[in-house]
């Protein structure tokens, strides 16, 4: 009966990857055992082989939990991966940033232009001082979750000093829509800044009200959930996002 052989070519899936890691893990333990056993000169080295035995349990599941959770994008099939990468490079190609970059020429005429636009900065301010700094953020990654596209994590942000810094918002209602959620759904975990864990197959828009202590009415708060960051890709580029049954689909 021939022995199995792992033909690295055809590993090309998170979950194959993380197998062939713990077939790795049980090798290495078994052998640095067996050894330990064996050698008995100099009598140092059986200890030594054992410890080390031991020490690369740990740093092998630490090792598989970044892999599966930090590195996650980098294990997707090599398709996936050149999207997911291209995406990333073609946001930043020919980058300059525009407010360092400046001849004294243009810094006069922005100047002008600040002097011009009073108005529009005033609501700027306002906005700060109506949400009390509160914002949406959100973060994500691709997803583990059969037939979604991506992880999605929203919370609550504070700029500078304010009501979350405080400890006096209360709780954080979230709408993402009836495909998401029958109803609103909200949050206390103060701790963890109100945040919404979801997945998802499109981009969607997010509604939040954020409830602070003292004050009669929330605050009203929006997030557009995108994950195809990058304005220069066409369209024809992208994978299409086609509903699937059971999964959770956007726009709501």
């Amino acid at each position: 009966m021939a022995e199995p052989t792992i033909e690295p070519h055809r590993i090309t899936k998170p979950i194959q990857m993380l197998a062939v890691w713990f077939a790795a893990l049980v090798l290495i333990v078994g052998v640095f055992l067996t050894t330990a056993r064996l050698i008995t000169t100099p009598s140092w080295i059986g200890p030594m082989l054992a410890i080390a035995a031991v020490v690369f349990v740990p740093v092998f599941l630490i090792a598989a939990f970044l892999m599966q959770t930090l590195f996650r994008a980098h294990l997707q099939e090599d398709s996936y991966y050149a999207k997911w990468l291209e995406k990333r490079e073609l946001t930043f190609v020919g980058f300059k940033a525009e407010n360092v970059l400046q001849t004294p020429r243009d810094q006069s005429a922005l100047s002008h232009a600040v002097e011009s636009s009073d108005d529009f900065e005033r609501r700027r301010i306002r906005r700060y001082e109506e949400q009390n700094g509160l914002f949406l953020i959100h973060e994500w990654r691709p997803s583990i979750q059969k037939g979604q596209v991506v992880d999605i994590v929203i919370w609550l942000h504070q700029h500078g000093l304010g009501p979350l810094k405080e400890g006096k918002v209360e709780k954080v209602e979230y709408q993402l829509g009836p495909k998401f959620f029958e109803h609103s759904i909200t949050k206390s975990n103060t701790e963890e800044g109100f945040r919404l864990e979801v997945s998802a197959y499109a981009p969607m828009l997010c509604l939040a009200k954020a409830y602070i202590k003292g004050r009669k009415e929330p605050i009203e708060l929006e997030r557009y959930i995108d994950f195809e960051q990058s304005p220069l890709l066409h369209a024809s580029t992208r994978r299409p996002y086609t509903r699937k049954r059971g999964a959770m689909h956007a726009g709501g």
